[in-house]
């Protein structure tokens, strides 16, 4: 018999085997913005969501993250619906990286770390697939990020933020638009390193419509005005 502590807490989940959405839909006063869409993320494979704007790419990021619950249809994490699961439990094997970052008044390794312990082969290794190489090396671990990053450029601070969901090693890697402030190169460079992380499975919204990137996805889908209209490779 569960507790009410434990239906408020709800079914925990240490793994990732796959996510659906079935005949999804989602509301924002009076207006739709995903209509009766379905669609299967398979284990540790690399999605890639594009569209125009308004399309609903970071709505179903947020819905994904049980950032609301309003909807209808369902969203399945292993065929249990995610209003059942322990957030506590899905957001401590997934990462999300969003387009707009928050950091704080500290240095960029406690920005990196959240304050943890990091092994520092693991801190080298995340340092470099984020492209913070250069930075670290002309400002150094310890150069003080500012309020919310004030100190630091657009680009700077999403790669920052990228560095932090590395170190975590979730299972699920969820990005919103986390490129936008970088020259294509830049860009390049982390998406590619993104895209060779084994054993997760990573749904990137991206604008960026470099063949050459997207031909590494496992699977693109395009949406417009709420809906899938395509999929494939």
């Amino acid at each position: 018999i569960k507790t009410d502590t434990e239906e408020i807490q709800g079914e925990s989940i240490e793994s990732i085997n796959d996510i659906t959405i079935s005949n999804l839909s989602f509301m924002y006063e009076d207006k739709a913005i995903l209509k009766d869409i379905s669609h299967k993320f398979e284990k540790n494979k690399s999605y890639a969501i594009v569209g125009p704007s308004g399309a609903g790419k970071t709505t179903l990021i947020n819905l994904l993250l049980a950032r609301e619950n309003n909807y209808t249809g369902n969203i399945y994490y292993n065929g249990i619906e995610v209003r059942e699961i322990s957030l506590d439990s899905l957001y401590e094997i997934s990462s999300f990286v969003e387009q707009n970052v928050f950091l704080f008044d500290d240095s960029i390794i406690n920005n990196i770390t959240m304050y943890s312990n990091v092994d520092e082969e693991l801190l080298n290794e995340v340092i470099i697939k984020s492209g913070l190489t250069e930075l670290i090396k002309e400002k150094g671990k310890d150069y003080s990020c500012g309020e919310n990053g004030s100190n630091l450029s657009g680009g700077e601070k999403q790669r920052i933020s990228i560095a932090r969901a590395l170190i975590n090693k979730s299972q699920l890697l969820l990005l919103d638009e986390a490129t936008s402030a970088l020259d294509n190169e830049t860009a390049t460079f982390i998406t590619n390193n993104l895209l060779e992380i084994d054993n997760t499975t990573k749904i990137m919204i991206t604008h960026r419509l470099d063949e050459e990137i997207l031909t590494k996805f496992d699977e693109i889908i395009v949406m417009k005005n709420g809906n899938i209209v395509e999929f494939g490779t």
